[in-house]
């Protein structure tokens, strides 16, 4: 299975190497995408959007693994050294069964995988380093992760498809009904299987739908864009872009057409 087209990381300056890479079938209700981001001459800027996601993190240079909690806020971050990393994008509900803990506990910053995982995650981070090429590697984390990804509490499973299926224009009482929790139950069922609040989380979705659409080439009217994804009008559409990426959507727009690589969504 291809991965979506990215949304979630920014180049803005600097030479930055992007791409997302095909996922086993198998894996393919718990995992979003693969994505590995090279930097051959530093130093390089990327700016990190809100995507609603956890990604598991190997360092390839120096055999380290991390885990990364969900983006709350956009935020940069600057490589200063030669770098290579190969990730795992997780689809929301998925991190919980694997890292054994409340997915709203983790930090946004990168955490030592082994800390929670054990070591098996530091021998992994120094197999994938000695491999030769993306193939062999990929397939070393698929067994990885289908030995340890396991079910998700089917109340949110149900929540996430109706936001999913909504792209995020969807209320919290509605999303109750879908998934047959209360609002209070599905607030606490969210900080443990996806790591943000309800409401918050579809706020994401929605950005991201919209991101999406402005990847496209042309990019769409943005105030058709806005009565597609349920925003009052383009005004609504811009703050919340802003709000959710730190960019106005004509600055997001130009981003993206400079942009050429497939990194994750």
């Amino acid at each position: 299975m291809v991965a979506p087209p990215p949304t979630s990381v920014l180049p803005l300056a600097g030479a930055i190497e992007l791409a997302s890479h095909a996922i086993d079938e198998r894996l393919a209700d718990r995992v979003l995408a693969y994505w590995s981001l090279g930097v051959e001459r530093p130093p390089a800027r990327v700016r990190v959007l809100p995507d609603g996601l956890v990604d598991l993190v190997f360092d390839l240079d120096t055999a380290e693994a991390h885990v990364a909690g969900v983006v709350r806020d956009p935020f940069e971050a600057t490589h200063q050294r030669v770098t290579h990393l190969l990730g795992v994008a997780l689809r929301p509900g998925a991190a919980a069964p694997l890292l054994g803990v409340p997915v709203g506990a983790l930090d946004t910053g990168w955490q030592p995988l082994a800390a929670l995982v054990g070591e098996v995650a530091t021998a992994l981070a120094a197999r994938l380093r000695d491999l030769p090429g993306i193939e062999p590697r990929l397939a070393l984390l698929e067994s990885f992760l289908l030995a340890r990804l396991g079910g998700v509490d089917p109340r949110v499973t149900r929540a996430l498809d109706a936001i999913a299926a909504s792209d995020g224009d969807i209320g919290v009482a509605r999303l109750g009904r879908h998934s047959g929790a209360s609002p209070r139950n599905l607030h606490r069922l969210f900080h443990e299987w996806v790591g943000v609040a309800p409401k918050r989380f579809a706020r994401i979705v929605r950005a991201q739908a919209a991101l999406r659409r402005l990847r496209q080439r042309p990019p769409p009217d943005l105030a058709s864009l806005a009565i597609e994804l349920g925003f009052s009008d383009q005004a609504h559409l811009s703050r919340e872009l802003r709000a959710l990426t730190g960019l106005p959507p004509t600055q997001l727009a130009e981003t993206f057409k400079r942009t050429t690589d497939s990194y994750k969504p």
